[in-house]
């Protein structure tokens, strides 16, 4: 069993992570960029692999699964995940201007506007004089908010991805046949066990001289 920071969602996180850094700079996504980052996770692979056989722990069987996730799952997802982002990205996630000085201090006014009708109008249910001014205080913080919302609703489901990673990682584990996992740390597989016991004497045999039990017959 290869060491946990080469199971297959912690190598998809140091994936995903080395894929983020590159994704800002990213105008569009193509198929250009998609087979650069295939190649950049193979590179990385045979790294993480080449240091597990240094580790004694040679196991080409768990590699290729690990290659045929990363390929059918993770990048596809994340392909789907980073091409939504980047066009948000280039839409200032539809953000009125942008989210700019003059947006923030429309929203300062519409909120100190609303906070003072709220405060007047009877059947509103508030009173309190200080309403409108924490309006006009939190109107131009409206775009961080608009920001930590869809950059957080990405990360989650980039987190999301890593999680079904792990599940998958599991299943590697669960349905291997015990002779793969033998001969990953090194260890004679259970197949070698019937020569043994077809070298072994039999009872029937006969006695080969100068045994012990040749020496009780005469």
């Amino acid at each position: 069993m290869v060491p946990e920071k080469y199971r297959l969602a912690a190598v998809g996180r140091f994936l995903l992570d080395a894929f983020e850094r590159r994704r800002p700079g990213l105008a569009a996504w193509t198929p250009e960029v998609e087979q650069a980052l295939l190649a950049e996770a193979e590179a990385e692979l045979v790294q993480m692999e080449k240091q597990c056989k240094e580790l004694g722990l040679n196991d080409p069987e768990y590699w290729g699964k690990v290659r045929a996730a990363i390929q059918a799952v993770l990048l596809p997802r994340y392909a789907q995940l980073a091409r939504n982002e980047i066009a948000l990205t280039r839409r200032d996630y539809d953000l009125w201007r942008g989210g700019d000085l003059v947006a923030r201090l429309a929203y300062a006014g519409v909120g100190l506007v609303l906070g003072a009708a709220a405060v007047a109008i009877p059947w509103i249910p508030v009173t309190e004089k200080w309403v409108p001014w924490a309006l006009f205080l939190v109107g131009p913080l409206l775009p961080d908010a608009q920001l930590w919302f869809y950059r957080r609703r990405y990360q989650k489901r980039v987190d999301e991805l890593v999680n079904d990673l792990a599940r998958a990682d599991l299943a590697l584990d669960t349905y291997r046949p015990l002779s793969e996992l033998q001969r990953s740390i090194g260890e004679p597989g259970l197949m070698q066990a019937p020569d043994a016991v077809k070298d072994a004497p039999s009872k029937d045999a006969p006695a080969e001289p100068g045994s012990a039990i040749g020496k009780q017959v005469h």
